[in-house]
């Protein structure tokens, strides 16, 4: 009955944010959607994420612009979280106006001592970290204020907030979701008008919007260049759709017939099969509660025995098998801007603590692959590639699209 409720919610929350219209592709901002996006978050995401942390207290200290100003408001203040029991944890501003359907207590700065004083709490969360510098958020000058009010019993109890702060902003909340979808169908349905301006012969990348890319068998790009589409080319496109604070990036794939041709020719149709054999593959292995770093460890295992070669970078390895097709992974998460980076990622990208992050349910991120097949009727070293850039979600069936995916190679003529 409890997932009947949340799909439900997720579908009138979809056909809800469908009714939305992009202008430059920027979605107007829907007031309603957006206030019920920081009421979930901090009424289902924060209880979960603080107990899995061990956090009793979480003291964030914030003034003027702040990477969590979405979700704690734009008033500066002290916003405190304290989870006192039950299924709510109780949420407090001093020195701050704040949202009243947000937050239940309100008071002046000179309340923190007593405040904090009358929870007692065992572990106190902060905003600063010296490990991860974008989480560091609090001035010296608070962080000095903060200590001197906390008092020595209290200070002692403080830790860093980062991890805490990673997996609220991972989490995922059934409006967020259908958020992610509308952006997701945005995004594919400017792909297929930007493929519609093409005039092979005439039209140059540049003129097109979006990430505009031609590789071509030695494995040279041109990106967003002044190169002149033409026949033989097989074009990848990345396109993105945006609303505040939230962003979702799709990509698109199409081959430009040469004279003569009327179909696809065979390299791209093989090309394309493995596109959806590795896809495939995917699918099937990645779940929740598994780290970014364990996951990618059993797609590579998967790969390899399904006849593949892992490439850890975007570049044909020309030392690898000749004969075996390549692929390269990075599955980073999408959705909330700022936890893009900063969040678990199935990639072997970006810095090696955001591998030990475990994915959590309903955790939106981008099915991004690359391939390079060979292709030796070329010549040694030539072959085809294609990037596959596809928004999805884990829940408790594993993989799930928020969208129709990408379901073919478009046909220029």
């Amino acid at each position: 009955m409890k997932k009947a409720k949340i799909f439900l919610t997720f579908f009138s929350m979809l056909i809800l944010v469908q009714g939305l219209r992009a202008r430059n592709q920027e979605l107007g901002a829907d007031l309603e959607l957006i206030n019920l996006i920081r009421q979930e978050k901090f009424r289902v995401i924060l209880p979960k994420v603080m107990r899995d942390n061990k956090i009793d207290m979480w003291i964030y200290v914030k003034r003027g612009d702040d990477p969590l100003s979405f979700e704690l408001g734009g008033n500066p203040g002290i916003f405190i979280f304290t989870d006192r029991g039950g299924d709510r944890v109780e949420r407090a501003v001093l020195g701050s106006r704040g949202d009243k359907q947000l937050y239940d207590i309100f008071g002046p700065e000179s309340d923190l001592t007593q405040f904090v004083v009358e929870r007692d709490p065992k572990r106190i969360a902060v905003n600063y970290s010296e490990e991860h510098p974008r989480f560091n958020t609090i001035s010296d000058a608070d962080y000095t204020k903060l200590v001197k009010a906390l008092g020595d019993k209290y200070a002692e109890r403080m830790v860093p907030a980062d991890y805490l702060i990673v997996d609220f902003l991972a989490g995922r909340v059934p409006s967020e979701i259908a958020l992610y979808g509308r952006l997701s169908i945005e995004s594919a349905e400017m792909i297929e008008k930007e493929f519609d301006k093409i005039e092979p012969g005439v039209t140059k990348l540049s003129e097109l919007k979006g990430n505009v890319f031609v590789r071509d068998p030695d494995g040279n790009e041109e990106n967003n260049s002044d190169y002149v589409i033409q026949g033989g080319d097989l074009i990848g496109l990345l396109y993105s759709a945006n609303m505040m604070d939230f962003s979702e990036h799709n990509g698109g794939i199409a081959y430009v017939l040469r004279e003569g041709e009327t179909e696809l020719p065979p390299e791209v149709k093989k090309i394309w099969e493995h596109a959806l054999i590795t896809r495939e593959i995917f699918r099937k292995n990645i779940k929740a509660d598994l780290t970014g770093g364990e996951t990618l460890e059993i797609l590579i295992r998967e790969l390899e025995k399904a006849g593949y070669y892992y490439n850890p970078i975007d570049e044909y390895d020309k030392n690898a098998d000749p004969e075996k097709t390549q692929v390269h992974i990075d599955f980073h998460a999408m959705g909330r801007i700022i936890s893009q980076e900063d969040a678990p990622r199935i990639s072997p990208l970006g810095p090696d603590w955001i591998r030990d992050l475990k994915i959590p349910l309903y955790h939106t991120f981008t099915f991004e692959y690359m391939i390079h097949m060979p292709w030796p009727e070329w010549g040694k070293g030539k072959h085809l590639y294609i990037c596959i850039h596809d928004g999805v979600i884990v829940t408790e069936r594993g993989i799930e699209f928020p969208y129709p995916p990408l379901k073919k190679i478009r046909i220029i003529r």
